[in-house]
């Protein structure tokens, strides 16, 4: 059930960045709520996380991309439900990153050249950043599988 995949992804996530069980936990229902109102795998948000900013909600690029999903606000203003809204606060960053990533996979045709767009490398041919984030999707889905498969 997404209880039981939000509980084991929480633990595996928590151990593996050594970060709180209880925020990892909220992080990741949060990715689940947006993947599946926006259409996305839930296990692909998660892992954007991961790789974007290693669940750090404070993070900050030399870019400006802020946050949890590392969106950079002054792109994109439109996916914001009000102007007052933080960046910074999750539920936020992690809501405007799902709409960035749906719009760019739309935009680009396909996930592996949404993920290069999402994150600002469209030319690398190596598609190293897609790469990356589908790797650890299947790694964190492969971790939850053989938790959830134990209980």
């Amino acid at each position: 059930t997404r209880g039981q995949h939000v509980a084991a992804l929480a633990n595996v996530i928590a151990r593996k960045y050594r970060i709180s069980t209880a925020a990892t936990r909220e992080y990741v229902g949060l990715a689940f709520r947006e993947a599946e109102r926006h259409g996305l795998d839930p296990f692909l948000l998660v892992a954007l996380m991961a790789v974007e900013s290693s669940f750090n909600p404070i993070a900050e690029s030399q870019a400006g991309a802020v946050g949890l999903m590392q969106v950079i606000p002054q792109y994109h203003t439109d996916k914001f439900d009000a102007e007052s809204e933080s960046v910074l606060h999750p539920p936020t960053n992690i809501r405007v990153g799902a709409r960035v990533l749906k719009e760019y996979i739309r935009r680009t045709g396909g996930l592996v050249d949404g993920l290069q767009m999402y994150n600002g490398s469209v030319t690398d041919e190596t598609t190293a950043f897609a790469n990356k984030v589908l790797s650890e999707k299947d790694r964190l889905q492969s971790a939850v599988k053989s938790v959830c498969s134990r209980t």
